[in-house]
């Protein structure tokens, strides 16, 4: 569906994390549907990708700068949008990271900066487009959940439990929005080949694996005063596992064309059977565990997931 607009009313869209994987072909996907994207980065020096895009393809791409850790970021970022443009129609909430390993492993100042990007930064970056958003008195408000939203995956307690967070927060925020015609957009996907990966935060030298998948030796001389993690078995064989998947997994491009396709859903007002809540799996591995989820017992479904996983 292409989604054309006169120069004087062109909807706009928000997408934070844009800069590369899912973020990226999301924007893209949006201008090209006719959408004047606002493409929304932590850090502008990573802009070249998706600025030469734009001049090549003469789409209708802006990029702004924002943290969504930070307060005064996004609420700056927002009102030049709200400034320039008079609206926003579509947020994409895709910024995020992944922290992969074991619970115990951790602390609790790494736990607490996964919440601040993947569900604190979420909730802000919400709590500053809905008053634009209510005042038109429509919206589509778009979360990046995750196959981890749906299950708890082997070395994800923290990145799951944030996951589950944006779940339930957005279950619940459906029903403050409906009686503004705004409507919530959960995109689920499983292992998509991202740079995702280069951002994950593992544990250093605690897993005989490291965060590329690589093995580590115990004996070099920067490591054998290091113990390893007594969930070291558990995590070597997920993150095994995890890096063989990702470098097979489907491009971040599929991801994006479910996000066109769930707002083509929610936009057409004739669909009365639509919910103000829309969820949408991604990819075979997502669409498999999410009907497991709900068909097996608990039981069953952690003695598959041990069995697909962990092996």
């Amino acid at each position: 569906m292409i989604f054309v607009m006169s120069n004087e009313y062109r909807k706009v869209a928000l997408v934070t994390g844009s800069s590369t994987g899912i973020g990226l072909e999301t924007s893209l996907a949006l201008a090209r549907n006719g959408f004047l994207t606002c493409a929304t980065m932590r850090d502008l020096q990573k802009s070249k990708e998706i600025e030469s895009i734009t001049q090549k393809e003469n789409i209708p791409i802006k990029v702004f700068e924002m943290n969504v850790d930070n307060d005064n970021s996004i609420n700056a970022a927002i009102t030049k949008i709200i400034n320039e443009y008079g609206r926003i129609d579509i947020l994409v909430n895709n910024a995020g990271y992944g922290l992969f390993g074991a619970l115990e492993d951790f602390t609790m100042d790494e736990i607490k900066k996964q919440f601040e990007t993947n569900v604190f930064g979420l909730i802000r970056v919400i709590q500053n487009v809905l008053p634009t958003m209510r005042q038109q008195r429509s919206g589509i408000i778009i979360n990046i959940s995750s196959m981890s939203g749906l299950a708890g995956i082997p070395s994800q307690s923290a990145y799951s439990a944030t996951k589950f967070a944006v779940e339930g927060m957005s279950e619940a925020l459906s029903y403050e929005l409906e009686p503004f015609r705004i409507k919530v957009i959960l995109i689920e996907p499983g292992v998509i080949n991202t740079k995702f990966v280069q951002d994950l935060v593992v544990p250093t030298n605690k897993y005989e694996v490291d965060k590329n998948g690589d093995g580590i030796n115990q004996l070099v001389e920067n490591n054998k005063d290091v113990p390893l993690s007594f969930y070291n078995d558990t995590m070597k064989k997920f993150l095994t596992f995890y890096f063989k998947a990702m470098s097979k997994a489907p491009h971040p491009r599929i991801v994006a064309d479910e996000i066109i396709h769930g707002i083509e859903l929610v936009s057409n007002e004739s669909n009365t059977t639509t919910c103000p809540i829309l969820r949408l799996t991604v990819g075979n591995d997502s669409k498999k565990y999410s009907k497991l989820k709900k068909d097996l017992t608990d039981n069953e479904f952690h003695i598959l997931l041990k069995s697909d996983l962990l092996k």
